[in-house]
């Protein structure tokens, strides 16, 4: 969402993103500040920004919704079940368990819709999307172990809700990169609940704020402000000094033997170098990976679809690459 109202005035921006904050500022819809206006007002306001981003139009799809109650297992969680709407009765999909942005503070599924629509239909798998608790309603770990048991729950009921858990993929976006990653991490070496995939659309993976992108891209021309972002890791970390554990800032842990994972990072972002960095630190570890640099494109770029075309050809590239890794 954006920042401030000076957002998407530069010339160095696809077009069409420009012409999108046209459009949402016609609509009375840039957000306003999460560092000065009541939290339930900025969560209203995510919701309606991303309502208009979604449009009336969506992709087709078949959707369930399902609730695991808390168990000794881990943390109960909602789950919203994507299945390619041209997908047989009968067959059992790969998943690929997603896990929305908005700095663990904003937004869910319904934000999301329109992009998990998309995932599934045109990768051929159900997306199982994760409505794991907001900060700082709750505070790192939390939303760790709920996303850990959430993989692990389809790694063992899965097949009954017409999955496949032999072929699991993570992803996010943003915050939901950061889960992902981190219960990548979590999950190696796990036979029961073995990730196969990771898809990590520009994510937030390290508590640090010393870098190129921040000094270019966090004054808020661009949308994502680095004094947002400060804010966002301290809702989620709550009072504690957890900014270097590995689960919360995932760049940081041993990455070896991490299953293949594809980057997004968006061009015009002040968290683009997490992605160079964690690029960077794959390469170091030999882990498969590839990372795609959307140039023109801000942060969020996932959720503009509808009316960014550079962006719906990285959500293409994404499904496709989930399609390779799940159903070869």
């Amino acid at each position: 969402m954006p920042d401030t109202s000076k957002v998407f005035v530069v010339t160095d921006l696809d077009p069409q993103v420009c012409a999108l904050h046209d459009a949402v500022t016609r609509q009375g819809l840039v957000s306003p500040d999460p560092l000065s206006m009541p939290l339930d007002v900025v969560r209203t306001a995510a919701e309606r920004y991303h309502a208009f981003l979604n449009g009336p139009d969506r992709p087709p799809a078949r959707v369930d919704a399902l609730t695991i109650p808390e168990s000794a297992a881990g943390p109960g969680f909602s789950l919203r079940l994507y299945r390619p709407a041209d997908a047989p009765d009968d067959a059992a999909l790969p998943v690929l368990v997603y896990f929305h942005g908005g700095g663990f503070v904003l937004n869910s599924p319904d934000t999301h819709d329109r992009l998990l629509r998309l995932l599934a239909g045109r990768s051929g798998v159900a997306v199982a999307a994760v409505r794991y608790a907001l900060a700082p309603d709750r505070v790192f770990p939390h939303q760790h172990h709920q996303a850990v048991a959430a993989v692990r729950w389809i790694a063992r009921h899965g097949a009954g809700q017409g999955l496949d858990p032999s072929r699991i993929a993570v992803g996010g976006d943003s915050a939901g990169a950061n889960l992902a990653l981190a219960t990548a991490l979590a999950l190696k070496g796990d036979a029961e609940a073995r990730v196969s995939f990771g898809l990590l659309f520009y994510g937030m993976f390290a508590h640090d704020f010393d870098s190129v992108s921040h000094r270019r891209f966090g004054d808020g021309r661009y949308g994502l402000t680095t004094l947002r972002m400060r804010w966002y890791w301290k809702q989620y970390l709550g009072h504690g000094h957890q900014t270097r554990d590995p689960r919360a800032a995932p760049l940081l842990a041993d990455l070896t033997g991490l299953p293949p994972l594809m980057l997004l990072a968006a061009g015009r972002d002040c968290l683009r170098d997490d992605s160079l960095r964690l690029a960077e630190r794959l390469a170091e570890s030999g882990v498969d990976h590839t990372l795609a640099v959307y140039d023109g494109l801000p942060h969020a770029f996932a959720n503009m679809t509808r009316l960014v075309d550079a962006a719906d050809r990285a959500v293409t590239a994404a499904a496709d690459a989930v399609r390779r890794h799940l159903t070869a």
